[in-house]
């Protein structure tokens, strides 16, 4: 059999992983290892540099075969955005797994979110930064600093709502149209997308734009920031802010 080649159609993907020898799969395997590195590339700039990338390639490329074997090729989906959800999902679970991010920078964020959500409570309106450095009774600039340094695992512990882990991630593609089926529709179940939509509604106007070029638009920190006209550290923050305003919101409609 001649070398797979990641041109051929996903069908051939699929049917060449399938059908040939454990040998033979090594090649369709070694075809898909650059969207292998795309996706650890992009986790990769979010999280903590104690964590080991080599790693994060071996998780991932558990991901990729997980796709390989389930993926349904009469499905109106692109393998490669189904791969990715795959990689990324086996990344993430090997982070809870290992339990690789540090337990300061857990309850560093966990202080954040929770004087963010006290404060909304009480006021029913989004908290300002000032209004959160006075509850933790810090200077707004180490509020900021806080904000950039537990971005990572804000993203993390994100999914670990249960929005975008394991099966939900695809159903999506059952229960949403095709003209809706964005990235972030494709990580999440229909009903979940409802609720996340109706928990955008929520935030401020620039969070919600950081919201949507990140995870709709899929730009990075740096192109949102130029989009902005403020530096990458500031979108970091932006983001930050947004996704812990998203979980305490999620977190009471459950």
């Amino acid at each position: 059999m001649k070398k797979f080649k990641a041109t051929k159609a996903k069908t051939t993907a699929i049917e060449a992983y399938r059908s040939v020898s454990e040998y033979e799969r090594e090649d369709v395997i070694r075809s898909y290892l650059p969207l292998v590195k795309r996706v650890v590339h992009r986790l990769s700039g979010r999280l903590p540099k104690e964590v080991d990338v080599k790693e994060m390639l071996n998780s991932g490329i558990i991901g990729l075969v997980d796709a390989l074997e389930k993926f349904d090729p009469t499905h109106d989906t692109n393998f490669a955005t189904y791969a990715q959800f795959r990689i990324r999902g086996a990344i993430i679970d090997s982070f809870r797994a290992q339990d690789w991010l540090p337990r300061t920078l857990r309850y560093k964020a966990h202080k954040v979110e929770s004087a963010y959500h006290r404060i909304e409570q009480r006021m029913g309106r989004p908290a300002t930064d000032e209004e959160v450095a006075g509850e933790l009774g810090i200077e707004l600039d180490e509020l900021q600093r806080l904000l950039s340094e537990v971005g990572s695992i804000v993203m993390l512990s994100f999914e670990e709502l249960g929005f975008g882990h394991g099966e939900d991630r695809f159903q999506a593609d059952e229960v949403v149209p095709s003209r809706m089926r964005d990235p972030l529709s494709r990580i999440l179940g229909g009903e979940k997308v409802e609720l996340v939509a109706r928990a955008l509604d929520r935030l401020p106007e620039k969070e919600r734009l950081v919201i949507s070029l990140y995870f709709y638009e899929e730009l990075n920190l740096k192109e949102i920031g130029e989009i902005l006209g403020v530096t990458e550290s500031r979108a970091s923050q932006i983001r930050s802010r947004a996704l812990i305003r998203l979980k305490n919101i999620l977190r009471t409609a459950r």
